[in-house]
């Protein structure tokens, strides 16, 4: 089973090279079979040039860079630009948080060719992931934005809700951005307020994914309503409905095990399974 090892510095030299290209709108070039990591880079004038991370795997190690062009429209025949959730669908966690954080640090190095403080060129350091400006000495950092996201709880009931910026009706946890000053739990019971009107309490930390969708750290909980809580009262401008459904009475479109969504509502059915069956 392959594993990704994300930053600049390994202990160990790799056995190997390998490319991913992204172009300006964080797509990835893809082969007809699927396959995305290639010996050589692809031969356009590259916007830019970095070591993304490490694979493991078997114990052979492989260094994996990134190059990022601005022309869309580059390529060769046979190749095509697919986007990120389309590998979340199809590859393992280790390649998926790989094409992630490519795309997350491409966006980050476009971004940031400017200091944001006195607007002089930055440069990519070699020893650290960060930009440096020389003109005013300011570093720059990737950033993350941290979400939780959280399956409401009631016996053998979870809340599942589509919102209304949702391409499909998919039934999923809420979501939301974690405020300045506040907690994950108190994001979490903020949250359940805001989007379903509802009281939540115990808050229990599940898990994390990175989410490069575009740069965000999900962290992921499974939260009881309150007795008390009442009927749900959707938040009109985020949701566009919400209710209560058995564990063996899912709705037929629920998110993927690959995403952190899809595993909190896996969670909830294997622990009913085996206290109601």
């Amino acid at each position: 089973m392959m594993q990704f090892i994300p930053g600049l510095s390994h202990p160990k030299l790799a056995h190997a090279r390998r490319w991913v290209t992204v172009n300006a709108e964080g797509q990835i070039l893809q082969n007809q079979l699927g396959q995305f990591l290639f010996d050589h880079p692809l031969e356009a004038p590259p916007e830019s040039d970095f070591l993304v991370g490490q694979l493991s795997d078997g114990g052979r190690l492989i260094d994996c860079y990134c190059r990022v062009i601005s022309n869309s429209n580059a390529g060769v025949d046979g190749y095509e630009w697919v986007g990120l959730r389309k590998l979340l669908m199809t590859e393992d966690e280790a390649l998926f948080l790989l094409t992630g954080a490519a795309v997350q640090l491409a966006s980050w190095v476009r971004d940031h060719k400017f200091c944001g403080r006195c607007g002089g060129l930055n440069e990519a350091l070699g020893h650290e992931r960060a930009m440096h400006c020389h003109r005013c000495d300011l570093h720059h950092y990737p950033r993350l934005s941290p979400c939780i996201i959280a399956l409401i709880t009631r016996g053998n009931e979870c809340l599942l809700a589509v919102h209304k910026r949702s391409k499909v009706p998919m039934h999923t946890a809420l979501a939301g951005f974690v405020e300045p000053g506040e907690s994950l739990e108190m994001a979490v019971q903020r949250e359940a307020f805001e989007e379903v009107g509802l009281h939540v309490v115990e808050p229990r930390y599940v898990g994390s994914q990175p989410w490069p969708f575009p740069g965000q750290m999900m962290m992921g909980f499974h939260t009881q309503v309150a007795p008390d809580a009442g009927p749900i009262r959707l938040q009109d401008d985020e949701i566009d409905s919400a209710g209560w459904y058995r564990f063996d009475q899912l709705p037929e479109l629920i998110p993927p095990i690959q995403s952190l969504s899809g595993q909190l509502i896996a969670k909830f059915v294997a622990n009913c399974q085996q206290r109601y069956q």
